[in-house]
């Protein structure tokens, strides 16, 4: 059946302005709402801003004509996208980080120029206004190529003692954020057609949307908390490397009586010290911090021969919990199964 291509126009439309609706609502969001200005938020308002400009005038011209210099000012939002990401990765990973304004304002100078001189610049289909569009799709290409190394390589530190989905959200992101790119360059290659990118950017909006509902500590503030604390970065991480050593080596987390108060002093940190350390480093509190020790300790004995016999009560007494009904809960809560299901499954 050949779809009218009017009406496949109008749901282009519908689709295509799904993203650019949701961007603009959720961008507002990050800005006008106190508790997530933070600055990471602040450069994925300026992304989700700039994108949705940038789309937004796609869908508009899709159905009507557009003057060339009014297209070249939402042409130049593209380069307000990969310095964004840029930096909105930077700050999520350091929170605490503080770039010199210059350096930040250094990476959005291109745009500035672009729209002060929009004028002079060709946007005709000529040879040269096809190159500068070029470049300007390459330049976000760059951004997040650098991106995503400096993730995996100069960073990695940075994600071992952090949430993983931090760590996956940022690299989600990013790749993402290439694709569009790749997109418009199949658009302006004729090899995919005009909408297409305004399609992904409505699927990449619902996923951040989707993964704002579901993870909202990411786009809150994490450090608020601790800001008179006199606990830095980096003595931050070194307390964590030995409470790490201390579950890992000594085994504390299989005492039932083990109490925040007991393991910081054992660190020799105040109790609140130790909750800010383990808070900041893996997003999560103390009791959430030591059962995934115990759950860890608990699948491997439900998996051992010798244990086979074992009633999952013994199990969950042996792993350092006090009571079955705290097993169960956190034993659901980490694996998204039953500890019976889990070893009849291993079993199998």
């Amino acid at each position: 059946m050949n779809l009218d291509p009017e009406v496949f126009k109008h749901i282009e439309l519908l689709l295509g302005s799904i993203g650019f609706i949701m961007a603009f609502f959720f961008a507002s969001i990050l800005i006008v709402t106190k508790e997530q200005r933070v600055k990471a938020n602040v450069f994925l308002a300026i992304y989700l801003f700039a994108f949705s400009l940038r789309i937004g005038k796609s869908l508009f011209y899709n159905y009507f004509p557009i003057h060339p210099i009014v297209r070249n000012v939402f042409l130049g939002m593209l380069l307000a996208i990969g310095p964004s990401l840029w930096f909105y990765v930077t700050h999520l990973c350091k929170p605490d980080i503080e770039i010199q304004k210059n350096r930040v304002y250094g990476h959005y100078i291109p745009l500035v120029l672009f729209v002060l001189f929009c004028w002079l610049i060709p946007n005709d289909n000529s040879q040269l206004s096809r190159v500068i569009f070029m470049g300007l799709l390459v330049h976000i290409f760059i951004y997040g190529i650098y991106t995503l190394y400096w993730i995996f390589y100069k960073n990695e530190d940075q994600f071992e003692n952090k949430s993983r989905k931090i760590k996956y959200w940022l690299l989600y992101f990013s790749v993402l954020t290439m694709a569009m790119s790749l997109m418009q360059i199949g658009v302006f290659l004729r090899i995919v057609p005009y909408l297409s990118t305004a399609f992904l950017f409505s699927v990449v909006i619902i996923f951040l949307s989707v993964w704002a509902l579901k993870n909202p500590w990411i786009f809150k503030i994490r450090t608020e908390k601790y800001m008179k604390s006199s606990l830095n970065n980096e003595k931050s991480l070194e307390y964590l490397n030995q409470l790490n050593n201390l579950m890992d080596h000594e085994r504390l987390f299989l005492d039932p009586d083990l109490t925040l108060a007991k393991l910081s002093t054992k660190l020799g940190i105040t109790s609140k010290q130790l909750s800010q350390v383990i808070n900041q480093s893996r997003n999560e509190n103390y009791s959430q911090y030591i059962a995934s020790y115990r759950i860890t300790e608990a699948k491997r004995l439900l998996l051992l021969p010798e244990y086979k016999n074992y009633k999952i009560s013994a199990i969950a007494y042996e792993s350092g919990f006090n009571s079955i009904s705290s097993f169960n809960s956190a034993f659901k809560k980490i694996t998204n199964t039953t500890a019976i299901q889990y070893k009849q499954s291993a079993v199998k």
